[in-house]
């Protein structure tokens, strides 16, 4: 098993855009080949979006990357104050 989790540092005047947009990104996803699952949850210390999918293997990953990229021109800069984090892991 391997599996992604995406911080996304939000504005919180955003996070209902940026929730909607994550939706989005699901949909876009749903269906991919070795998706096991895939979900959005806040994070309550920090006020952070967190996306996290479970996948059957990283190259399942990689397959699916441009269906989660398809709809990077949506998300708007503002959102966010920095950077994502990307944790790509897998069982130690």
């Amino acid at each position: 098993m391997f599996q992604t989790i995406a911080v996304h540092h939000v504005k919180p005047e955003h996070t209902e855009a940026f929730l909607a947009f994550m939706r989005e990104v699901e949909a876009a996803v749903e269906g991919a080949q070795g998706l096991i699952e895939f979900g959005s949850y806040r994070e309550h210390l920090h006020g952070d979006l967190v996306a996290v999918a479970r996948w059957e293997s990283p190259a399942a990953f990689e397959a699916a990357r441009p269906r989660i990229m398809s709809l990077s021109d949506r998300r708007r800069p503002e959102w966010t104050d920095r950077e994502d984090d990307l944790l790509a892991i897998s069982p130690a």
